[in-house]
């Protein structure tokens, strides 16, 4: 059967896509890009936002929707577990929803041609047997732990991801050694915290210096995402200690209010979180950092607010994913009052992004000028380029196509946008000098 998957939010959904295509491929079934030719459509949702959401299900109803086409539809990922059942009622099109423990059932649905199902059973799934059919060489994502244990007050990802579960880490070790022979420059470990990673008195820090020992002067490790609850002296010492792994971190801090942190469920105060934020400056100076910040949380006044504002200034993150508080059913954020209405939410979010421009825009300019190697990693979106990505996991791009994904190239920065760089090779500096 012929098959095209589309993906939808993090990391974790991305690397669930290459599953999904692992399974599919080792079944017997074709993968394709072009969905006008599928007799099969997969939609790997996200379900930690509304918006996403709504996203998600409009594609759905826009690919059964193409013209002399009657694919079979199957949405699988988070909003499949969500919602289950109710979206074979509210969606006719949907011929099967399955949830993201599930996906080794889906060759026998297709193979059975059986009604309309709803499979959302959670379980303790790691995907062990599955070969992941990856897509973004040079860079390779390894699942090191799925699910999570911390029930934030707005997050949905424990009730559609279930409890955690390490991966052994003699598997995983495995797995990078094989991406090595493979020629993989660039391994990310994956997990919804990863410093919550244990298995067999392994924790995550022993993991990753295990990783980085691995790949040596072959290949750059890097990670995503940390609760900075977890965040140890410990982790950061394996980074700074080893040349391959990337200096880059996402420190999720939701707000600057410790209120507000408290009713989330965060588990840390503003002044813990900015020691954790010093910490690793000191140990990297030229760390990148970003974070995750959430406007008009139930109940969040307009001065605590200002807090957020303030921990924004204050760190001066290089990037930021700003978002207005999203509504998710089954969340203990549904029970705080009073609400924020959405008007105040995204007149807030308004604030937080012209602000973070700022700072982005300043702390990308600061490296123009500097000496960085980069990853080459494919054709940029303009014609007679190529991407590249730094240690910080910044884009540079190359005004040449003379390079291949997987080369490591030196470069000067000559300028920036913020979310753009651009580089002129060292080689190239070199003849003109």
């Amino acid at each position: 059967m012929i098959c095209h998957i589309e993906v939808y939010g993090c990391q974790m959904n991305a690397h669930d896509g290459e599953i999904l295509s692992g399974i599919l491929k080792s079944a017997g079934h074709t993968v394709v890009k072009n969905a006008s030719i599928a007799e099969a459509i997969f939609v790997v949702t996200c379900a930690v936002r509304e918006h996403a959401e709504t996203r998600a299900l409009g594609r759905i109803t826009h690919l059964a929707g193409m013209p002399d086409q009657k694919p079979l539809m199957i949405i699988c990922g988070c909003v499949a577990q969500e919602h289950g059942d109710r979206l074979l009622k509210k969606m006719k099109l949907l011929d099967f929803v399955i949830g993201p423990d599930l996906y080794h059932r889906i060759p026998d649905l297709l193979r059975e041609k059986t009604g309309r199902l709803s499979l959302t059973e959670q379980g303790v799934e790691k995907y062990e047997s599955v070969s992941p059919d990856r897509k973004e060489f040079p860079r390779a994502f390894v699942t090191v732990m799925r699910g999570c244990n911390n029930f934030c007050t707005y997050c949905i990802v424990p009730y559609v991801r279930g409890r955690e579960r390490s991966r052994p880490s003699d598997l995983i070790i495995n797995e990078v050694r094989g991406l090595l022979k493979a020629g993989y420059k660039e391994i990310t470990l994956l997990g919804q915290n990863v410093n919550s990673y244990i298995h067999a008195g392994i924790n995550f820090p022993k993991l990753l210096e295990m990783v980085s020992i691995e790949a040596g002067n072959k290949c750059r490790v890097r990670f995503v995402t940390s609760n900075p609850r977890d965040l140890s002296l410990e982790l950061a010492q394996v980074m700074a200690s080893h040349e391959n792994i990337c200096n880059q971190f996402h420190l999720p801090a939701q707000s600057g209010n410790d209120r507000v942190l408290k009713a989330m469920g965060r588990g840390y105060t503003r002044n813990e979180y900015i020691a954790k934020v010093v910490m690793l400056r000191e140990l990297m100076p030229d760390i990148v950092i970003s974070t995750d910040m959430i406007a008009g949380f139930p109940g969040e006044t307009t001065e605590e607010f200002e807090e957020t504002i303030s921990l924004l200034q204050e760190v001066r993150y290089d990037y930021a994913f700003l978002f207005r508080y999203s509504e998710r059913e089954g969340t203990a954020a549904l029970q705080i009052s009073p609400p924020v209405p959405v008007k105040e939410r995204l007149a807030r979010l308004s604030r937080m992004q012209d602000l973070q421009a700022e700072i982005t825009l300043e702390k990308s300019r600061e490296i123009v000028g500097k000496h960085m190697t980069v990853l080459v990693t494919g054709p940029a979106r303009r014609e007679g380029q190529m991407a590249s990505r730094t240690m910080g996991n910044r884009l540079v791009i190359l005004e040449s196509l003379s390079y291949e994904p997987g080369q490591m190239v030196q470069v000067r920065i000559t300028r920036a946008d913020g979310y753009t760089h651009f580089g002129e090779p060292l080689s190239t500096l070199l003849k003109k000098n």
